[in-house]
């Protein structure tokens, strides 16, 4: 009999939500680095998503989102020391909870759709329109730092027609955290 089971959380700290390391789902980085953070915050809603990157912009915080099935590399994953603030996605899962699912994806169970578009992950198959995810998006948005006259955070909603969607659909999680997107 062949057992399997998800990676453990790869967002461990040492007190409740401070003093962070975050791996990938391997358990390491290939080049075995220690990608440190000074804590986590667990957003449940697009709210308190744009709560917690107004008040890290307010006080110039470098920010990275992680998925509960990390699958990246340091450069995508790791906020600039051990001052940063890393962003779980893990309990923001509304698709998930809603029962939806894509028809073909990149060959790993862990990815999340948000992750994908992050990333630009695909699979390899032409069939329907192809395994490139990031090429059903017809809508995103995206939660980003913004000045004081915004209150240090906004969403941006980008669509079909805007020229800034192909660069949303594979951001590298340069442009901001992405909080929803539809897909035709």
């Amino acid at each position: 009999m062949v057992n399997s089971s998800p990676p453990e959380d790869p967002i461990m700290c040492s007190s409740k939500n401070r003093n962070c390391t975050i791996k990938n789902s391997n358990g390491a980085f290939p080049d075995r680095s220690v990608c440190l953070a000074a804590d986590v915050a667990y957003p449940t809603t697009e709210e308190e998503l744009i709560s917690v990157v107004a008040t890290a912009t307010k006080a110039k915080r470098k920010m990275k989102v992680a998925t509960r099935f990390s699958h990246s590399i340091p450069k995508l994953v790791c906020p600039d020391g051990d001052e940063g603030l890393l962003i779980s996605t893990k309990l923001l899962n509304q698709a998930s909870k809603a029962g939806l699912a894509l028809p073909n994806v990149p060959y790993w169970w862990g990815l999340t759709v948000g992750g994908m578009l992050g990333t630009g992950a695909h699979g390899s198959t032409l069939f329907g329109d192809g395994s490139a995810v990031q090429d059903y998006v017809i809508q995103i948005r995206i939660v980003t730092p913004a000045g004081p006259e915004e209150g240090y955070g906004k969403v941006r909603t980008i669509a079909s027609g805007d020229p800034d969607l192909k660069a949303a659909r594979v951001s590298l999680g340069v442009l901001g955290v992405i909080s929803q997107w539809a897909l035709s």
